[in-house]
């Protein structure tokens, strides 16, 4: 927050009146450069004239489907997968083409099974690191498989990365595009600032970047130009993004550790692994007479919010999996939150009884 305040005088200071001001639908161009240079750390390099500024990733996820998503066209996805892709594919109106994951990812070896069968997707949309809800990351010898059979079978690869620099060891994988040109990156910034300003870039082939700029113009003209400058501004400063993502991981890190040691002491009937990264825990109820949904109805009633899995899941039975979140908890907070959702579970348990 003090470097945020510090970069808003700056920026005031000297660029108010561009700042303040309407801005090209492809993005401020010390922010594209900016996106540029990160895609560049964590993948192949890229000039900025592939990158746009989005409203967020989500906004970035929609317009991909916009543009390249026809009435009746296959996109493949994890089963199960993050919420906001399903309902955006959907919307677009993809058939949806679930794939099996596990602690590694996608089963991209039952992808090719498919592939092989005669399915054609035109997407491939993948969450890489510390996966949305699952926790997995997509590893180093799936993502050259999944990078061939893009080459091979001209789909695109959309890559959607919110949560790549919260592993709590440290380090990341590359991206898919260091192995093919034919991948769309989604790079938030929501999980590692802010997610109130809603700037996030995109990183697109060539010839089709432009046709996402186009589909962003007729929806909203241009992303928040002080935003834009605001992180620009701070991401200028090569020292500052190293160091806070230390101390986030750190943080988050510490949080899911000590919300592991509670939930085995007060939930022993959830079961999980312990995350490696990112902000969620995946967890299965192991009461067969206690289903998720059950459980989030009276969980609500207690007082604290989970996520069942239900509305993650395409084809696979979420009934009996669901979601925690411990990212914004104190200590306090999540012995309390595990308490009462221990008593939401007896309840529940009477119930089906």
């Amino acid at each position: 927050m003090a470097r945020l305040a510090e970069a808003a005088e700056r920026v005031l200071s000297r660029s108010a009146t561009a700042a303040l001001q309407y801005a090209p639908t492809e993005g401020v161009a010390a922010m594209r450069q900016a996106v540029a240079a990160r895609a560049a750390e964590t993948g192949a390099a890229v000039g900025p004239e592939r990158v746009m500024v989005t409203g967020g990733s989500q906004q970035g996820l929609d317009l991909v489907a916009q543009t390249l998503i026809d009435e009746g066209d296959e996109v493949a996805l994890d089963d199960p997968s993050y919420l906001g892709a399903v309902q955006v594919f959907r919307r677009a109106g993809a058939r949806l083409l679930p794939v099996p994951t596990d602690r590694d990812g996608m089963r991209v070896d039952v992808l090719a099974e498919r592939l092989t069968a005669g399915a054609r997707p035109k997407a491939v949309y993948v969450v890489p690191h510390f996966h949305n809800p699952t926790g997995g990351v997509l590893s180093e010898e799936r993502r050259r498989l999944l990078a061939g059979l893009a080459e091979r079978y001209g789909f695109l690869v959309v890559e959607d990365d919110p949560y790549g620099d919260l592993g709590f060891g440290g380090g990341r994988l590359p991206s898919t595009d260091v192995h093919s040109g034919r991948v769309v990156r989604l790079m938030s910034l929501s999980k590692t600032l802010c997610p109130g300003l809603r700037v996030a870039g995109l990183v697109a082939p060539a010839g089709l970047i432009g046709e996402l700029v186009a589909a962003k113009q007729s929806s909203d003209l241009q992303t928040n130009t002080f935003g834009q400058y605001l992180l620009a501004e701070l991401l200028a400063d090569p020292d500052f993004l190293p160091s806070h993502l230390a101390r986030l991981r750190t943080l988050y890190g510490g949080r899911a550790r000590a919300t592991a040691a509670l939930l085995r002491e007060l939930l022993p009937w959830l079961a999980f692994e312990e995350p490696r990264g990112g902000l969620f825990f995946w967890c299965t109820v192991d009461d067969p007479r206690v289903t998720s949904d059950v459980l989030y109805e009276r969980a609500l009633a207690e007082g604290v919010a989970i996520v069942p899995g239900t509305p993650f899941c395409i084809e696979q039975d979420g009934s009996r999996v669901l979601r925690l979140s411990f990212a914004t908890l104190d200590e306090e907070q999540r012995r309390e939150g595990a308490a009462r959702l221990a008593t939401a579970f007896e309840k529940a348990r009477t119930d089906a009884y």
